[in-house]
């Protein structure tokens, strides 16, 4: 079970109550490289605040997802599909290439009677990798852990440190 999500969206999973919607909402972020894209899955553009208290404004896309399961088995992923209808995602995807900063995918499920804050804290934060762009859509893999860009060894060993070495 996922502890990080609020008892309200528990219930709105439980129960499916007619009057609260689950809004999925993505946001694929290249920190200081480009400005982040912000989706719903929804047919209308969607303003919510982030855990943050920072208002976004989600722009209404199709797309699809599996979340990674909430167990305790090894790798874990998650495959997303974004459609290709307005070129912001494979513009986000084709900018992105050129630079080695690592892009990531945070997701944010919301209820639709309560958009001040995600109806999970902390949101799941991803790394985006294996993408490949059709004329249709995005498609991507999201990761835990960034092991593609982290430095081997991730010490510099160095005499000062070190007075055996040399």
């Amino acid at each position: 079970m996922n502890n990080s999500l609020t008892d309200a969206i528990k219930e709105a999973y439980a129960i499916a109550p007619s009057d609260k919607a689950i809004i999925h909402t993505l946001q694929i972020a290249q920190a200081g490289v480009q400005p982040s894209v912000y989706i719903a899955q929804s047919k209308v553009s969607v303003d919510a605040f982030d855990e943050d208290g920072v208002e976004h404004t989600f722009v209404a896309s199709g797309f699809q997802f599996t979340l990674p399961p909430s167990d305790e088995d090894g790798f874990k992923s998650l495959n997303i599909a974004i459609d290709n209808v307005n070129r912001a995602a494979s513009d986000f995807v084709t900018a992105a290439m050129a630079d080695t900063t690592a892009v990531t995918v945070t997701y944010r499920p919301y209820l639709s009677n309560d958009l001040s804050a995600p109806a999970m804290n902390p949101p799941l934060v991803l790394y985006l990798k294996d993408v490949q762009i059709t004329a249709f859509q995005v498609t991507g893999k999201c990761t835990f852990m960034d092991l593609v860009n982290k430095k081997f060894p991730s010490e510099l060993y160095q005499r000062i440190r070190f007075p055996s070495l040399g």
